[in-house]
């Protein structure tokens, strides 16, 4: 079941929060994680603005900084900058600042929407731009999922992308039997 949204060979940009539910590489989750990006060839990606809220900036916590380091040291994470002069990357975050501004009217006002989530999709857009065939988003906000997706697809390429629940997606890998 994992698989079917992260096919071989696919691009995956995570979240913050996704990465926290992950912990680090003695936990279960982590482990699962890795076994599953390395089995499917999967590219994992995180966006500098995550790596920063994650503690990549200065006087940030060391095990944060650590959890990044062995993911990249063990080969299966990159760091990732959003390109803007890319042709419709500023169109998608754009869009995807409106609609979760639009989904949640009612709980948070515009300038309050997560800027990392609206990067997520940038990124998204500009890894299918490059020629990636396949691309992952894993979120743990459904109003961030749906606006995401909704952005994505508005620019055509939401056959070529996914959004994910992260969470549950690694409490299935943990479960799951994916070789």
């Amino acid at each position: 079941m994992s698989g079917e949204r992260i096919p071989s060979g696919s691009t995956a940009v995570i979240d913050t929060s996704v990465l926290f539910a992950m912990g680090g590489p003695s936990n279960e989750k982590y482990r699962a994680f890795e076994r599953f990006v390395r089995w499917r060839n999967v590219t994992v990606a995180v966006p500098e603005r995550v790596a920063e809220e994650l503690g990549e900036s200065p006087g940030a916590y060391a095990y944060q900084r650590d959890r990044l380091r062995a993911a990249r040291d063990a080969g299966w994470l990159e760091p990732a900058r959003v390109d803007f002069s890319t042709p419709r990357v500023p169109e998608v975050v754009d869009t995807t600042r409106e609609r979760m501004a639009n989904l949640s009217a009612d709980d948070v006002s515009e300038d309050r929407i997560e800027k990392t989530d609206t990067v997520l999709a940038g990124l998204a857009y500009q890894f299918v731009a490059d020629g990636a065939t396949h691309v992952a988003v894993l979120v743990s906000d459904t109003v961030a999922e749906r606006a995401i997706a909704d952005a994505l697809a508005a620019v055509g390429v939401g056959d070529r992308t996914a959004v994910v629940e992260g969470r549950d997606f690694l409490d299935e890998l943990v479960t799951d039997d994916f070789e």
